[in-house]
């Protein structure tokens, strides 16, 4: 398999399949064995379409009535636009691809969402439906999916126990329940069968219990490595992350943030403290569309496919949903950026 200009594992799986555990012992363990790691999450709930994002899932969108095979796509395309965020930062700097970029959770995650609509929406067609939805899902992710070569190396994990609760007791949202979680497992079956080979199931649980975690990490890695060749050792291995502050310095520079607020939301990020996380990432996303005085995004392809994303047939609604949570005045920063880009390209 020829060389990728990047080399990106994207972990995927449902809730409660031990995906957050997996991925840090498998960052750790790579750290341990010299070989550089970009991370980074999504949604990143901290960034003002993270927490538009944040707000819908734990609220809703009834109060647009908008019909319900439109709000499916709205969701879809708000998840992208945050991803472009991310993919905005990874292209602005070639040290990353020196590394390689861990994702949890990534564009093959719109999985999750359809399988809300499949539970949710009255007269779903599973057949004619379902297939829309998968043309429009690539769509929306086609550049970040194209750019960082995402279909070579796709792991999910999955659990073989094929139970499901809220055994945290945290306050869940719209995709958490026995249903959506159920049908989640039909959908990323589609998605596998689409990327191919680049795709592995990794069992994380079975009805006897968890699986070893140093054979998780084995399986894993021999399958990275199946991908991607054996990696480049390194003495000092570095540890770059792609969070809210490297999107603050890139896309939102002029916005204004406690600096504290961003210390407990990473500080709960890194302990999955999954309420405190959507605490203040809200809070940070509501300063910057509060306080910034421009959206930026650097990359010609990034700010093209945002402004098709925003204009395929949906453009008024999805800065509708922006408006409503983070005001009219980031909305009109958005704007504003799509006519620059569109008159610049």
């Amino acid at each position: 398999m020829p060389r990728q200009s990047y080399r990106v594992v994207s972990c995927e799986g449902g809730d409660q399949c031990g995906k957050a555990d997996a991925i840090l012992g498998f960052l750790k363990r790579f750290q341990e064995r010299g070989v550089s790691i970009t991370y980074s999450s999504f949604p990143i709930y901290a960034s003002p379409f993270g927490t538009v994002i944040r707000k819908f899932l734990k609220n809703g969108l009834d109060d647009f009535n908008f019909p319900p095979m439109e709000e499916l796509k709205i969701k879809m395309a708000l998840y992208a636009l945050d991803r472009l965020q991310f993919l905005d930062v990874v292209l602005s700097n070639p040290e990353y691809k020196k590394t390689l970029i861990l994702l949890d959770r990534s564009s093959f995650s719109n999985a999750v969402t359809l399988a809300y609509g499949i539970v949710n929406i009255k007269d779903f067609r599973r057949k004619e439906d379902m297939n829309s939805f998968l043309r429009y899902a690539f769509w929306v992710d086609s550049l970040m999916i194209r750019k960082l070569g995402l279909k070579n190396c796709v792991v999910q994990m999955v659990s073989s126990d094929n139970s499901w609760e809220n055994v945290r007791g945290e306050e869940h949202d719209i995709n958490e329940n026995t249903d959506v979680q159920r049908i989640t497992e039909e959908t990323y079956k589609i998605h596998q069968e689409k990327v191919g080979d680049g795709w592995k199931r990794i069992v994380t649980k079975t009805k006897d219990g968890w699986v070893d975690r140093e054979e998780i990490f084995k399986n894993i890695y021999d399958f990275v490595v199946k991908r991607y060749g054996e990696f480049n050792l390194e003495v000092f291995p570095k540890k770059l992350v792609i969070n809210i502050e490297e999107i603050l310095e890139n896309s939102y520079p002029s916005a204004v943030v406690k600096k504290e607020d961003i210390k407990k939301y990473l500080e709960a990020l890194n302990g999955n403290d999954k309420d405190t996380m959507h605490e203040y990432g809200i809070r940070i996303g509501e300063q910057i569309g509060l306080s910034t005085k421009e959206f930026i995004l650097r990359d010609k392809e990034v700010q093209q496919m945002f402004v098709k994303i925003l204009r395929r047939k949906s453009d008024a609604d999805i800065l509708d949903v922006v408006e409503k949570y983070l005001g009219k005045g980031f909305r009109n920063k958005i704007t504003e950026s799509v006519n620059k880009w569109t008159n610049e390209n």
